[in-house]
């Protein structure tokens, strides 16, 4: 379920700088001052790196085999994968080491009700105190399984994915997969689910056409949060260029979810972390500037154990094993390739006057530490601008 990640709650948010309404609308001297507090907070949470947020991939098994997936989930897993058991004694392990009450969790896939067991580790993370929550396609989200999210495991989180209305989403995703996410939030209400709900969007180019009768669609569902994100040209989608959106796409989407999150209506788009932006949307389309927590406050354990930063990432990034090493050993002493990222002042980013403020955008924007970015939204959506479009 590559690029879907639950909201980051509670998470050490450099949005706490005053760049929440926006750095457009301000003179120059605010602007760099913004930036530089914004930029001093950055460094002192790479040096610092808490640890407030952890994946659990606890499968690549998925029931659908989605057109733009860059993890490339479907009905096997790609590689011998650990138990639910294997994922509690690593969670418990964490819970010693760190305060459960300082990390959000994120159990994903793949599609996580499709693993044996795993209400067995949705129980121990209610028990040992972590705020936790699911990604999840929702298929397999029924009557029955809602009241046991609420009353047995009291799930803090949990996003559902679609992408579009049909049946266009279901051309991407699957048939019926529409359905499913109606049904699943149906049966949330139903159960009386009190916790954060929201959908999220992997754009593709023809999605991006959609987005006001996908945000009404969402709102008729009552459901009060969506964040979205444009495909990246990775897994499957790196395959399909007809999916991946160009210049105007781009533009076409920061601009949408400008304008949607200063009307009066429910929900309000946010944008996923992809790099810089540019002072027209940075502070506005999400609520923090730009910045990459990969391996500075965010790690994973992989579906077979491995440990890394987010799923998403390669092979290139893997940090050590759980069966091999402790955890908080890996954290404390590895990931620097995360935590200093000159590696990625190169090519265009060399010579971009930005790069103090982007420092390369997202980790997830390279295959490797010696690869150049798949691609740079800022440059995208300036490109839409300077064609006039």
């Amino acid at each position: 379920m590559a690029q879907e990640t639950l909201e980051q709650g509670t998470s050490v948010s450099l949005a706490n700088t005053p760049a929440q309404e926006g750095v457009e609308n301000i003179n120059e001297e605010e602007r760099e001052a913004i930036w530089e507090e914004h930029i001093r907070l950055r460094t002192k949470l790479f040096d610092e790196h808490p640890l407030d947020y952890l994946f659990l991939e606890v499968t690549r098994e998925c029931n659908l085999s989605c057109a733009y997936c860059g993890s490339v989930c479907g009905a096997k897993p790609q590689r011998k994968e650990l138990a639910v058991e294997e994922f509690i004694q690593a969670v418990r392990q964490i819970a010693t080491d760190f305060d459960p009450g300082d990390i959000v969790v994120a159990v994903t896939g793949g599609e996580p009700l499709t693993k044996p067991g795993i209400m067995d580790l949705f129980r121990t993370l209610k028990e040992l105190g972590f705020f936790y929550g699911m990604v999840t396609n929702g298929w397999f989200l029924t009557d029955e399984v809602a009241k046991q999210l609420v009353e047995d495991v009291d799930m803090s989180s949990l996003t559902i994915s679609m992408d579009a209305p049909p049946p266009f989403n279901d051309q991407l995703r699957g048939e019926g997969t529409s359905s499913a996410v109606f049904k699943a939030v149906d049966a949330l209400h139903r159960a009386g689910y009190k916790g954060r709900l929201e959908i999220f969007s992997t754009l593709t180019k023809p999605a991006i056409a959609m987005l006001d009768q996908t945000r009404a669609l969402i709102s008729s569902m009552r459901v009060p949060y969506w964040r979205v994100s444009p495909v990246m040209p990775i897994g499957r989608a790196g395959r399909r260029p007809d999916l991946v959106p160009g210049p105007n796409e781009i533009r076409q989407l920061l601009e949408f979810v400008l304008a949607a999150r200063k009307d009066d209506y429910t929900p309000k788009p946010e944008t996923c972390e992809e790099g810089y932006l540019g002072n027209r949307f940075e502070g506005n389309v999400r609520p923090y500037l730009s910045q990459c927590r990969a391996g500075v406050t965010v790690a994973s354990i992989l579906c077979d154990g491995r440990i890394a930063a987010c799923p998403e990432l390669g092979d290139a990034y893997v940090q050590g094993h759980i069966h091999e090493d402790r955890f908080k050993d890996v954290w404390n002493e590895r990931y620097q390739v995360f935590r200093n990222r000159s590696w990625m002042n190169k090519g265009q980013c060399s010579t971009c006057e930005y790069f103090r403020r982007c420092e390369g955008g997202s980790v997830h924007l390279y295959e490797n530490p010696e690869s150049s970015p798949h691609r740079c939204l800022y440059l995208l959506a300036k490109a839409a601008e300077n064609s006039g479009t």
